[in-house]
């Protein structure tokens, strides 16, 4: 049972570090919207998951872009907060756009019969 990682040793590796400030960050969008709680558990969980996947992504755009500002040089924590607040209107775009082009197929393909 020793190869087994406890939730403290992962939350104190890079990845807990993303999926702890991405979840803060959906904690902040929830209650500055003030959804229901099962909307506001929703986004906790969208905003860590996002922070995770794409909070590398956004890590260098967010580098370029404000410099070393950011005291104690965290940049990444920076960025997986602001990657887990807009985590949840980022994955919703992604599903809009999907949704409305099966929509436009669909409705082409009806056009055909």
């Amino acid at each position: 049972m020793a190869d087994r990682p406890d939730i403290f040793t992962w939350l104190a590796s890079d990845g807990g570090h993303a999926a702890l400030a991405g979840a803060l960050g959906g904690v902040v969008r929830w209650l500055t919207l003030q959804h229901s709680w099962r909307e506001g558990f929703t986004t906790l969980i969208v905003g860590a998951i996002c922070a995770i996947y794409i909070g590398p992504l956004a890590l260098p755009i967010m580098e370029q872009t404000l410099g070393k500002i950011v005291p104690n040089g965290d940049m990444a924590g920076l960025t997986s907060f602001l990657t887990g607040i807009g985590g949840i209107s980022l994955s919703g775009m992604v599903i809009d756009v999907f949704q409305r082009r099966r929509a436009e197929i669909a409705k082409g393909g009806e056009d055909e019969k």
